[in-house]
């Protein structure tokens, strides 16, 4: 059973709430389907190795799947947002 949350985040002016849904996750990583309009991202993290005591360093990122237009202010903070979000709501469902 995948795991499902709804997260806010804006883009520029408008506020939208994206399903995210937990697709995989091990001892060392988790993999995070994001669905917007149009497309999807997948979404690797190593929050299970950070939790398990095996890392001392922050959340670390990487985008397996889909595109993600590069340059531009707005895009990057977009997906800062996305990332934020996503970790706010695993770490306070695992606590």
């Amino acid at each position: 059973m995948n795991k499902v949350w709804y997260i806010p985040v804006s883009y520029g002016a408008r506020s939208l709430s994206l399903k995210a849904e937990l697709e995989y996750e091990s001892n060392q990583i988790q993999h995070i389907r994001v669905y917007g309009q149009k497309s999807t991202l997948l979404l690797e993290n190593n929050y299970p190795m950070l939790k398990n005591g095996n890392g001392k360093k922050g959340i670390r990122w990487k985008i397996r799947e889909g595109t993600f237009a590069q340059g531009g202010l707005k895009n990057a903070q977009f997906l800062a947002r996305i990332f934020k979000e996503l970790e706010y709501v695993i770490k306070h469902e695992n606590n």
